[in-house]
């Protein structure tokens, strides 16, 4: 997957409330329970008014969303790291 397809896959999970980013850090993390199906569908409108730009096709997009929530940690590992120290 391209940067510039994390980042947009990244983008539309943060915008439906799959994702969560850190206030401190600025760190993207899946606190869990968010809605993946949510983050299809607002990606899928996007795609549909052209406003995705990284993705030939829904599939891929959809993919590289599943993709992205499946790598994030489940907290910042900033504060993580400052908590268990």
């Amino acid at each position: 997957m391209e940067d510039s397809q994390y980042m947009e896959a990244e983008e539309i999970a943060l915008q439906a409330e799959v994702l969560e980013k850190c206030e401190l850090h600025e760190e993207v993390f899946d606190p869990g329970g968010g809605d993946l199906q949510a983050a299809y569908k607002l990606g899928n409108y996007k795609f549909s008014r052209g406003e995705v730009t990284s993705f030939d096709d829904r599939r891929e997009m959809t993919d590289a969303i599943k993709a992205v929530v499946e790598q994030a940690a489940m907290e910042c590992c900033t504060c993580a790291k400052w908590r268990d120290e």
